[in-house]
């Protein structure tokens, strides 16, 4: 098992590649970057998962995802909360 750093955009959504059996420990900013990091088995098939970022306020529509929170980050005045999408790692 390894620890793995993987930086995020600041998007409302986006496709992270990762192992499949990735734990998602935590997200933060670093030098002004958001990155979020994995325990990680390196030898796992690679995948993509959906994550989601919705700021403090806005419209969440989850009623027909699996969307599992990861993560909250204050940026300055702003307030970003993060998802996974589940649907999107098992396809």
């Amino acid at each position: 098992m390894k620890i793995w750093k993987f930086k995020l955009k600041k998007e409302r959504s986006q496709l992270v590649k990762m192992p499949s059996k990735a734990e998602i420990m935590d997200i933060q900013l670093q030098n002004d970057n958001l990155v979020m990091w994995a325990l990680i088995d390196p030898d796992d098939e690679e995948i993509e998962v959906k994550i989601n970022m919705y700021g403090t306020g806005c419209e969440i529509n989850n009623t027909t995802s699996k969307d599992e929170y990861l993560a909250t980050v204050q940026e300055g005045l702003f307030v970003w909360h993060f998802f996974m999408n589940y649907e999107i790692a098992s396809q």
